[in-house]
């Protein structure tokens, strides 16, 4: 009587078999995590630059232009609280301010985001009421 051998795998195939399924999760896992720190970090700069963008736009819609000097400041964007740091200083022009925003998430912490711009006064300056037609502007010639 002949005693079949069995067939199978042997304990160190199956071993080796597991170190590589668990160092492919491992590197899954890892690589997954990273995506989410990524993620995350994006979101922040992306609000943190939508903070600077406000802050320009505030200075562009001003009546006039900023004075030279610095301010800082807070702002919620998204339920997060974001601290700005504005730095205006005279252009080469008097009509002209160089502007750069900074925008944190700490008081004193990293910056997100950096923006540098130029702001411009008006060249000519806006129509008087006196242009429109039937409109009269007290003390201008030739008013009541």
């Amino acid at each position: 009587m002949s005693t079949a051998r069995a067939r199978g795998f042997t304990l160190l195939e199956v071993m080796v078999a597991l170190l590589i399924v668990a160092l492919g999760l491992a590197a899954a896992v890892e690589l997954t995590t990273l995506a989410a720190d990524n993620a995350l970090s994006l979101q922040q700069k992306t609000f943190a630059d939508w903070v600077a963008m406000n802050r320009l736009a505030a200075l562009r819609t001003a009546a006039a232009l900023p004075a030279a000097g610095e301010r800082q400041g807070r702002a919620e964007m998204a339920g997060r609280t974001f601290y700005w740091h504005e730095a205006i200083r005279g252009g080469a022009l008097p009509q002209l301010r160089d502007v750069r925003i900074r925008v944190s998430a700490g008081v004193n912490g990293p910056a997100l985001v950096r923006l540098r711009s130029t702001l411009a006064a008006a060249l000519v300056p806006a129509p008087a009421a006196a242009a429109v037609p039937g409109m009269a502007v007290p003390g201008m010639a030739g008013t009541p």
